[in-house]
């Protein structure tokens, strides 16, 4: 099974985007649409910190890979249309229904939000040498199996003083006692992961300087058992209501993924990381 179909053949945007419009016939909000929209490990909070780098960097052009359903965008064009003028947010997936959720998604939030969302592949980007002045992974190199073409074409489409940051899961110490499936593989060879040393080595390769790294693999194991608690409450109103789930984007695998998140991270498979890289200069 590619990588499309792992997102795609699961999801249920009709019904999804039915409860949304029903239930916030204003427009959600940013935290209302987090638990489909920021499925990576750590959730929104997570994303914020993304955020504090941004502040410090202020880019104009941002590209950011591996989209999913938009929530990453969302928040930046959310917390920036005012504090930053004239930003250009670009988007790619290469799960197309992805992409068409997350329009849609965007619609019923923001019509005021303007991001160009494209359908590709991250190993072939169609854009211009020196497009943007900063790129962000969110979770997302995790499901390339280059990762040095991948890198090489983000460094191609770069302006000087660019900015890459990267959130992503990185194979832990112990990857004999990885469990399957997780979100964003349901069988190992869906799953790309790299040691850090790994990752350390092909950025630099590929042209970048590492110039930061931060191990949130503790908070990020407290975040996911929190979720798991908020997840098996079972009390409910008397009106029962369907909650907004991670089961409507990755089916109900996701009531096994969950727990073999806690499994990996707690067992030392996998590791989550940010690091903070600039361009190599000459």
């Amino acid at each position: 099974m590619g990588i499309d179909h792992h997102y795609s053949d699961h999801m249920n945007e009709e019904t999804l985007l039915s409860q949304l419009r029903e239930r916030y016939p204003e427009g959600p909000t940013i935290y209302q649409l987090a638990p489909i929209d920021q499925l990576h490990i750590g959730g929104i909070k997570a994303s914020e910190k993304l955020l504090l780098q941004l502040e410090k960097i202020q880019p104009k052009r941002i590209l950011e890979i591996g989209s999913g359903t938009g929530g990453l965008m969302r928040l930046i064009s959310n917390r920036f249309n005012t504090e930053i003028s004239a930003i250009e947010i670009t988007t790619v997936d290469i799960t197309h229904r992805f992409n068409t959720l997350n329009r849609s998604i965007t619609e019923l939030f923001s019509k005021d939000i303007s991001v160009r969302i494209v359908t590709c592949d991250a190993q072939q980007l169609p854009f211009a040498d020196n497009s943007f002045d900063c790129i962000i992974f969110q979770h997302s190199l995790l499901n390339i199996p280059d990762t040095e073409d991948c890198l090489r074409e983000c460094r191609r489409v770069m302006d000087t003083n660019s900015t890459l940051l990267l959130h992503e899961v990185i194979q832990g110490p112990n990857p004999e006692q990885m469990r399957y499936p997780v979100p964003w593989a349901r069988t190992a060879d869906q799953s790309h992961l790299l040691t850090l040393r790994e990752l350390t080595e092909i950025l630099e390769v590929s042209g970048f300087t590492l110039d930061n790294t931060d191990h949130w693999s503790e908070e990020a194991l407290a975040w996911r058992k929190r979720q798991t608690s908020k997840e098996n409450n079972t009390d409910t109103p008397t009106k029962k209501i369907t909650p907004i789930s991670p089961t409507q984007i990755l089916g109900d695998d996701f009531n096994k993924m969950a727990p073999n998140l806690i499994a990996n991270l707690s067992g030392g498979s996998i590791e989550v990381w940010q690091l903070s890289c600039t361009l190599q200069t000459a």
